[in-house]
């Protein structure tokens, strides 16, 4: 039973009245040296929902009153709100404005269900407790208003300006990006007050957006000098000391195959046929070899959590001294990796594997379009005939590989992914969707294989690991897929679903219009993967065991497993290490996948931004679009080029619209005219809200 197990049992007991931390830490033997540990485990406790500090400074168990729940409000700039339920089995909520109750984004609080979910449509509720205040930053711009000052907030989750006393302003001048506290929460129709804390720079400095946005969402994107002294006391290249006790595998024919852009090359290929099989490797950067425990940079890394990619900038997890020298696989040198060799048959089934502590030296640096160039068009690129038939041995393995997925039940999203093409001095030259060719799936479909032999293996073992899984979704989102689904015209077979009935449909809406929306509407229809130290299904690639082992330059978990896989293969792992690490794994798990959806957050933010600016040059152009979303107050359309805007009823002059939630469809009034998912139209853009990152349509024909 790990300790917040205990603390749970304890507070849940009859007998227990409420107690401060440091009377919790008395109940426990606590020893001084380890009250900032156990302390946070009570802070991680009462931001999940399970306790609350009274105002008196006692933890209390949060009970859950009839119809009650218990999660954290994601605010909107329209003034409602939508509760995310720390139960993953509980479907958001929407919160209307008038039931929001002064809570703000982020903050933990305790709702009651006012109506319950109907034919694909979404519970309400209103905010019955605040729990827990979330500590309130606000990015945003300063405007001076005559003689007062406001903050209009970058983050589309607040609705409100935070209005600054003229002697908070740290120096702030009007239109500059500054970061707010709020001090003061808005009472009644007066806005939330709040001090300057830090001044980011004018809002027409280049590159203050993206700045802007990593800091928003808390992104630490300078390294501290200590942690930049400490990468740059290592070696510029692999020393002869570091091979001692490895498999040098140089004389492997090896290959990295990444974007024109990139430069941290953490996965290398080799690849071999051998009496009718398959022999993959998989080489991976050994970055645990310089990233040591406790260290400056294992401290940085596991705070920063992974690397966020915003567009033509970088927030990397590691200094630029690892991650694009001593630890990239770059070509014609040597490098440190960890090997996963596996024997693949002709249906795709591992056969046999064997993980090496190795030694490597790539043969080339490829490029996606390249090689796609090259198996797709047949086009004559590479003159290196070794290369161009290892090549063709990956595409064979590729499609074994796809083929054992599909038959599994695996589910592949076709998303409209954006390209956002950047010119010179920055500027933003074309949005397109993005097309996935057959060198990333085939890099794709390896790395899946790599991670799901590497989890079965530990799967088995009883030794501390961290799990990348996906849950099955929930009965109650599933149903309210269904209904979705109905309206659009498709049905599902049977009363229990499984992952290769949302493949098939995939399967029956390829090429059509409503084909990307649907995906979308499948994807919020599921949970979200997470990382844990238990093992359990991967629901989305229907696997059974699965992890994250092959970017151990950009993801933590991936840094961490590592070194569990090197006392692996040196046969040494004990039980000590296995105790001694085990209680730390939840909150690594934990703390991964809240980065991971901070960088996840912040790069739909740039590209949100990225996408705002890109149509202020069209406003008046028209396009056509697709209905990609219905609310009380308008409806999204989204564009070819995945730009999508609101139309407000307000700007629908033709007739009076309204929201028929029960049969989810927009009715006009007069005409009875009715608005679907997936319907096509013709817009024009209105305009845009660079403050809020908004894009605003008319209709101009159905």
């Amino acid at each position: 039973m790990t300790l917040k197990e205990k603390l749970l049992k304890y507070i849940q007991s009859p007998e227990y009245k409420g107690q401060t931390k440091e009377e919790l830490a008395a109940a426990f033997n606590i020893d001084i040296s380890d009250y900032r540990m156990f302390f946070k485990s009570l802070i991680d406790m009462e931001k999940n929902g399970t306790i609350y500090l009274s105002k008196k400074g006692k933890y209390l168990l949060v009970k859950n009153e009839d119809n009650a729940l218990v999660g954290k409000i994601i605010g909107n700039a329209g003034g409602f709100a939508f509760f995310e339920s720390s139960d993953e089995n509980q479907a958001d909520v929407f919160i209307p404005p008038n039931k929001v109750k002064g809570a703000l984004h982020g903050d933990t609080v305790l709702i009651k269900i006012t109506k319950q979910a109907a034919d694909g449509m979404r519970s309400e509720g209103e905010v019955v407790r605040i729990l827990n205040e979330s500590e309130v930053e606000v990015v945003g711009t300063l405007v001076k208003a005559g003689k007062y000052y406001f903050v209009e907030p970058n983050n589309s989750k607040f609705s409100q300006d935070i209005f600054i006393h003229s002697d908070k302003l740290k120096g702030a001048k009007n239109e500059d990006k500054v970061v707010a506290k709020i001090v003061k929460r808005s009472v009644k129709d007066k806005n939330p007050e709040g001090i300057i804390v830090e001044v980011l720079g004018n809002k027409n400095d280049e590159g203050i957006e993206i700045t802007s946005i990593a800091r928003q969402f808390g992104l630490p994107y300078i390294f501290p000098k200590k942690v930049i002294a400490e990468a740059k006391s290592l070696p510029d290249e692999v020393s002869e000391l570091d091979l001692n006790g490895r498999t040098d595998m140089t004389d492997l024919f090896t290959v990295t195959i990444d974007g024109a852009s990139a430069k941290d090359f953490d996965d290398a290929i080799s690849i071999k046929k051998e009496n009718g099989n398959y022999k993959l490797f998989v080489h991976i950067a050994d970055v645990a070899n310089y990233v040591r425990p406790n260290s400056e940079l294992d401290r940085e890394a596991y705070n920063r959590g992974n690397s966020v990619y915003m567009l033509d900038r970088v927030i990397p997890m590691l200094p630029e001294e690892l991650s694009n020298e001593l630890c990239s696989l770059k070509p014609g040198v040597v490098r440190l990796s960890h090997t996963v060799e596996m024997s693949i048959d002709n249906n795709g089934k591992v056969l046999d594997y064997q993980f090496y502590k190795s030694y490597i030296k790539s043969d080339h640096r490829l490029i996606y379009d390249d090689v796609s160039d090259f198996l797709e068009d047949d086009l004559d690129i590479f003159k290196d005939e070794k290369l161009k038939s290892d090549l063709q041995l990956m595409k064979q393995l590729y499609s074994i590989l796809k083929e054992k997925r599909d038959r599994k039940g695996a589910i592949e999203f076709n998303l409209p992914e954006p390209e956002i093409t950047m010119g010179d001095k920055g500027e933003i030259v074309d949005i397109c969707k993005r097309v996935r060719r057959i060198s990333d799936k085939i890099i794709e479909e390896f790395m899946i294989v790599t991670n799901e032999t590497v989890a079965a293996h530990f799967g088995y073992m009883d030794y501390p690991f961290i799990f990348r899984i996906h849950e099955e979704p929930s009965r109650e989102r599933i149903k309210s897929f269904e209904m979705l689904m109905s309206n659009l015209g498709y049905r599902f077979k049977g009363k229990e679903i499984h992952s290769k009935d949302f493949q098939e449909l995939l399967e029956e809406v390829k090429g059509k219009n409503e084909e990307s929306l649907i995906s979308s509407l499948l994807l919020r229809s599921l949970r979200k993967a997470v990382y844990s130290r238990e093992p359990d299904i991967h629901f989305g690639l229907s696997s059974n065991f699965y992890t994250h082992f092959t970017a151990p330059i950009r993801r933590y978990s991936d840094l961490f497993i590592h070194r569990i896989f090197k006392k692996a293969v040196e046969n040494n792992l004990d039980m000590n290490y296995n105790l001694k690490h085990l209680e730390k794994l939840d909150d690594i798990a934990e703390h991964v996948s809240d980065t991971e959806r901070k960088a996840e957050e912040a790069e739909r933010e740039v590209e949100a931004m990225l996408k705002m600016k890109y149509m202020k040059k069209y406003i008046g152009k028209k396009f056509n679009g697709i209905i990609s979303s219905l609310t009380s107050f308008g409806v999204f359309v989204e564009l070819e080029n995945t730009v999508e805007g609101l139309v407000h009823f307000r700007d629908m002059n033709d007739d009076y619209y309204y929201f028929d939630d029960e049969k989810y469809v927009i009715i006009g009034e007069k005409t009875n005219r009715r608005i679907k998912l997936g319907d096509s139209v013709k817009i024009k853009v209105k305009g845009v809200n660079e403050s809020r990152n908004e894009i605003n349509f008319e209709i101009v024909r159905w």
